[in-house]
Protein backbone atom coordinates (compact mmCIF):
# COMPACT_ATOMS: atom_id res chain seq x y z
CA UNK A 1 0.00 0.00 0.00
CA UNK A 2 2.76 2.56 0.76
CA UNK A 3 4.13 2.07 -2.77
CA UNK A 4 0.94 3.26 -4.45
CA UNK A 5 -0.75 5.44 -1.85
CA UNK A 6 0.24 8.71 -3.58
CA UNK A 7 -1.07 7.46 -6.93
CA UNK A 8 -4.52 6.43 -5.71
CA UNK A 9 -7.36 8.83 -6.48
CA UNK A 10 -9.67 6.43 -4.57
CA UNK A 11 -8.96 3.14 -2.80
CA UNK A 12 -10.97 1.24 -5.41
CA UNK A 13 -8.32 2.06 -8.00
CA UNK A 14 -5.67 -0.03 -6.25
CA UNK A 15 -6.32 -3.18 -8.28
CA UNK A 16 -5.09 -1.66 -11.52
CA UNK A 17 -1.91 -0.42 -9.88
CA UNK A 18 -0.78 -3.59 -8.14
CA UNK A 19 -2.43 -6.53 -9.91
CA UNK A 20 0.93 -7.54 -11.44
CA UNK A 21 2.15 -8.29 -7.91
CA UNK A 22 -0.36 -11.12 -7.58
CA UNK A 23 -0.28 -12.58 -11.10
CA UNK A 24 1.67 -15.78 -11.70
CA UNK A 25 2.94 -14.18 -14.91
CA UNK A 26 2.26 -10.97 -16.79
CA UNK A 27 1.19 -10.34 -20.36
CA UNK A 28 4.11 -8.88 -22.27
CA UNK A 29 3.63 -6.60 -25.25
CA UNK A 30 6.86 -6.89 -27.26
CA UNK A 31 6.43 -3.33 -28.49
CA UNK A 32 6.39 -2.01 -24.92
CA UNK A 33 9.39 -4.13 -23.92
CA UNK A 34 11.75 -2.24 -26.22
CA UNK A 35 12.49 1.30 -24.95
CA UNK A 36 12.21 4.11 -27.49
CA UNK A 37 15.97 4.65 -27.90
CA UNK A 38 16.77 0.92 -28.02
CA UNK A 39 16.24 -1.89 -30.50
CA UNK A 40 15.33 -5.52 -29.84
CA UNK A 41 18.93 -6.85 -29.65
CA UNK A 42 19.93 -4.09 -27.22
CA UNK A 43 16.89 -4.85 -25.08
CA UNK A 44 17.72 -8.55 -25.01
CA UNK A 45 21.29 -7.70 -24.01
CA UNK A 46 20.08 -5.23 -21.37
CA UNK A 47 17.56 -7.61 -19.82
CA UNK A 48 20.07 -10.48 -19.87
CA UNK A 49 22.73 -8.36 -18.17
CA UNK A 50 20.19 -7.03 -15.66
CA UNK A 51 19.07 -10.57 -14.89
CA UNK A 52 22.68 -11.58 -14.21
CA UNK A 53 23.25 -8.53 -12.03
CA UNK A 54 20.09 -9.19 -10.02
CA UNK A 55 20.82 -12.91 -9.77
CA UNK A 56 24.14 -12.00 -8.14
CA UNK A 57 22.23 -10.24 -5.36
CA UNK A 58 21.40 -12.86 -2.76
CA UNK A 59 17.87 -13.40 -1.47
CA UNK A 60 18.72 -11.82 1.90
CA UNK A 61 20.20 -8.74 0.19
CA UNK A 62 17.33 -8.32 -2.28
CA UNK A 63 16.45 -4.86 -0.94
CA UNK A 64 15.72 -1.70 -2.93
CA UNK A 65 18.89 0.09 -1.82
CA UNK A 66 20.97 -2.96 -2.83
CA UNK A 67 19.40 -3.30 -6.29
CA UNK A 68 19.82 0.20 -7.64
CA UNK A 69 23.61 0.39 -7.47
CA UNK A 70 24.46 -2.67 -9.60
CA UNK A 71 21.85 -1.74 -12.21
CA UNK A 72 23.09 1.86 -12.47
CA UNK A 73 26.66 0.57 -12.72
CA UNK A 74 25.60 -1.82 -15.48
CA UNK A 75 23.98 0.99 -17.47
CA UNK A 76 27.06 3.18 -17.05
CA UNK A 77 29.57 0.51 -18.09
CA UNK A 78 27.48 -0.35 -21.17
CA UNK A 79 26.97 3.30 -22.12
CA UNK A 80 23.19 3.05 -21.76
CA UNK A 81 20.90 5.63 -20.22
CA UNK A 82 19.77 4.20 -16.89
CA UNK A 83 16.18 5.21 -17.70
CA UNK A 84 16.14 2.98 -20.79
CA UNK A 85 17.44 -0.02 -18.85
CA UNK A 86 15.02 0.64 -16.00
CA UNK A 87 12.07 0.95 -18.41
CA UNK A 88 12.93 -2.38 -20.04
CA UNK A 89 13.14 -4.01 -16.61
CA UNK A 90 9.89 -2.37 -15.47
CA UNK A 91 7.93 -3.61 -18.47
CA UNK A 92 9.53 -7.07 -18.28
CA UNK A 93 8.53 -7.61 -14.65
CA UNK A 94 5.17 -5.78 -14.57
CA UNK A 95 3.91 -5.74 -18.16
CA UNK A 96 3.41 -1.98 -18.03
CA UNK A 97 5.32 1.28 -18.37
CA UNK A 98 3.88 3.03 -15.30
CA UNK A 99 4.34 1.36 -11.92
CA UNK A 100 5.20 2.15 -8.35
CA UNK A 101 8.93 2.94 -7.91
CA UNK A 102 11.00 0.30 -9.72
CA UNK A 103 13.29 -0.92 -6.96
CA UNK A 104 10.51 -1.20 -4.39
CA UNK A 105 8.45 -3.04 -7.04
CA UNK A 106 11.29 -5.53 -7.57
CA UNK A 107 11.49 -6.16 -3.83
CA UNK A 108 7.71 -6.60 -3.58
CA UNK A 109 7.78 -9.15 -6.41
CA UNK A 110 10.67 -11.04 -4.86
CA UNK A 111 13.93 -12.25 -6.32
CA UNK A 112 12.69 -15.48 -7.90
CA UNK A 113 9.68 -13.91 -9.64
CA UNK A 114 11.81 -11.02 -10.91
CA UNK A 115 14.38 -13.42 -12.37
CA UNK A 116 11.66 -15.60 -13.92
CA UNK A 117 9.87 -12.61 -15.45
CA UNK A 118 13.10 -11.22 -16.90
CA UNK A 119 13.78 -14.64 -18.42
CA UNK A 120 10.26 -14.73 -19.88
CA UNK A 121 10.71 -11.25 -21.42
CA UNK A 122 14.03 -12.29 -22.96
CA UNK A 123 12.23 -15.31 -24.41
CA UNK A 124 9.49 -13.14 -25.92
CA UNK A 125 12.04 -10.87 -27.60
CA UNK A 126 14.17 -13.80 -28.75
CA UNK A 127 11.11 -15.48 -30.28
CA UNK A 128 10.46 -12.28 -32.25
CA UNK A 129 13.83 -12.76 -33.96
CA UNK A 130 12.68 -16.17 -35.16
CA UNK A 131 9.55 -14.56 -36.60
CA UNK A 132 11.55 -12.02 -38.53
CA UNK A 133 11.03 -9.18 -36.04
CA UNK A 134 13.92 -6.74 -35.95
CA UNK A 135 12.49 -3.89 -33.89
Amino acid sequence: MPLVQERLPVLGAIGGLVDFLFAAQVELDPLLLVPKRWDRPTTIAGLSAARSALEAVGEAEFLSDRLEEPLRALAEEQGWKAGDLFMAIRVAVTGRTATPPLFQTLVALGRERVLARLEAAIGVLTAMAGEGGNG
